[in-house]
This record gives C-alpha cells, structure tokens and sequence, in this order.
C-alpha cells in the first residue's frame, strides 16, 4: 500500500487533466484494498474516466494490484 501511494500522484494528475474534471478521492480500506472516487461534469466524462484509470493502473501500478479493476459509472442523487 505504501508504494502505491507513492504513485498515486500521477493517477491525480492523469483524472485532473480530465475535461469536466470536479474531484477524485482515493481511499484505503483496512483489508489493504483500495477504491477511487472520481466526480465529472458529465457521464461522458466519467465514462472517459474509468477507462484512462484503468490505463493508467495497467501501465504503473498492475505489479501492485493483485485483483482485477472493477469500474460502476452513475450519477450522484444525495451528497453533503
């Protein structure tokens, strides 16, 4: 987990880079598993989103990811 978060800043920069960019989190669950957050303007966006995520895990991190990488694409419908 900790060379992964020591990569982690190019995946910030590659979704920031993204038109209709709004936010993206990264959370680490305490199983070791890691799950992402991306928010874009719209469902185009997002769906470019998933598929440069998936890239980018494939081309700097898959020697650390041991599972394979799910994706869900939806609009937001509560927030605070």
């Amino acid at each position: 987990m900790d060379e992964l978060a020591k990569r982690l800043h190019g995946a910030v920069d590659a979704m920031s880079s993204l038109n209709g960019f709004r936010a993206f989190y990264v959370v680490q669950g305490g199983d070791d598993s890691i799950a992402s957050v991306s928010l874009f303007s719209d469902e185009a966006a997002a769906i470019l989103s998933n598929q440069v995520a998936a890239r980018w895990v494939m081309e700097n991190a898959a020697d650390l990811v041991s599972a394979g990488v799910d994706t869900v694409t939806g609009q937001v419908v509560a927030y605070a």
